[in-house]
């Protein structure tokens, strides 16, 4: 019974924190900040390793860029709900009231990556591919066609993926309500089993991040192969317009 009401009184907490970050701060608007932040990141990188490290191939460079500025991210995730944590008036130790902010996070996570899977993607990619390798002479004019249209859906999907993962606030406030527990499981020693800041942000993003992974490498992936005299998607897309005029 004293675990079933300790849960309970957590649960109740939990509203309670999320209600106050909601009424002290617009958590969409932060959002946008840290997603402009980790795409800033991103384009640094990816010009880093196209000027100073003069990596070749789109594929490890766009695999490479997403690593880093997903590690970006969940520094800068951690880092701005601490801020929101210690900005509100007060953190009760003795656990308040209200409904399931937690369950609520991450129901909404599941449901976000519950879309734009990349395996499609991926398979179709690999597919053209091996079309292209064991083309004939008449087949040759087709293969550029279908190349163009993955190029284009990698792209949207792509960007999509990136705007679900950086730019929403679901992770930031599942992340804060974990560093506001762990400040009052400090003070007033509640025992109960959560799975920390870290595991809450990599839940809720992990399906975007895998979607976006996907979308570049094959991305990537397609423009070596195709285009292998650009270094970058601009030049690819200034490229394609040439040849439609």
């Amino acid at each position: 019974m004293k675990i079933l009401s300790d849960w309970r009184s957590v649960r109740l907490w939990e509203t309670q924190v999320e209600r106050d970050l909601h009424r002290s701060y617009s958590l969409r608007t932060h959002g946008i900040l840290i997603g402009t932040f980790t795409m800033l990141l991103m384009w640094g990188v990816s010009a880093m390793q196209m000027h100073l490290l003069h990596v070749d191939s789109l594929a490890v460079r766009y695999f490479l860029t997403l690593g880093v500025g997903y590690l970006g991210y969940l520094l800068v995730l951690r880092w701005w709900a601490r801020r929101l944590v210690e900005g509100r008036s007060k953190l009760d130790a003795d656990v308040g009231d209200g409904a399931d902010a937690g369950e609520f996070a991450f129901d909404v996570g599941s449901r976000l990556g519950s879309g734009g899977d990349g395996s499609v993607l991926s398979d179709a990619a690999s597919g053209a591919l091996d079309i292209a390798g064991g083309a004939d002479e008449g087949a040759v004019i087709v293969v550029p066609v279908i190349a163009i249209f993955l190029i284009c859906a990698a792209v949207v999907l792509g960007a999509g993926s990136l705007v679900l993962l950086y730019f929403g606030w679901d992770a930031l406030l599942a992340v804060a309500i974990e560093v506001a527990f762990s400040y009052v499981s400090a003070r007033a020693a509640v025992r109960v089993a959560r799975e920390g800041w870290l595991m809450a942000a990599v839940r809720l993003t992990w399906k975007p991040l895998l979607g976006a992974v996907v979308c570049a490498v094959a991305l990537g992936a397609l423009l070596d192969h195709f285009m292998p005299q650009v270094n970058s998607l601009p030049e690819a897309v200034r490229v394609l317009l040439k040849k439609k005029h």
